[in-house]
């Protein structure tokens, strides 16, 4: 019987991975999810993203990089956030709200057009809020 196409991943590039992810996010916020985006597509071949989900042949590489560098960071970005309040860095209960609600909205809008966007689009918005994202912090 013929293993799984998962079973030959580099498990410990991919633990590593999350290691980095979890610590960048806890350090600097999203950039965890920069980290999985940028090595996801270069560590792991289509099967292991989306076993069942996508019949053989169709690939959305970067709609699946995306949908599973999101899925991972929300436990990493909870586990961060308990960490700071505990460590005595509190957030404003007022800005949480005013933030949290209209990201959530904002979440459910981009993961409805993160299914409609060509790949080719993604990829360029993704790459274009990285550059400008590191251009400010140059400067």
């Amino acid at each position: 019987m013929k293993k799984a196409a998962h079973t030959a991943l580099p498990w410990l590039l991919l633990g590593l991975t999350g290691v980095s992810a979890g610590l960048l996010n806890g350090l600097l916020g999203a950039a965890g999810g920069i980290l999985l985006v940028a090595l996801l597509p270069r560590l792991t071949p289509p099967a292991a993203l989306y076993p069942p989900a996508v019949p053989l042949g169709t690939y959305h590489e970067r709609r699946d990089i995306l949908a599973t560098a999101m899925t991972v960071m929300l436990p990493v970005s909870a586990v961060s956030g308990v960490f700071y309040w505990f460590g005595g860095i509190r957030p404003d209960p007022t800005l949480l709200l005013l933030l949290v609600v209209p990201a959530a909205a904002g979440g459910l809008m981009g993961a409805k057009l993160l299914g409609k966007l060509p790949d080719r689009v993604l990829k360029k918005i993704f790459a274009a809020l990285v550059v400008v994202a590191g251009v400010r912090m140059l400067f």
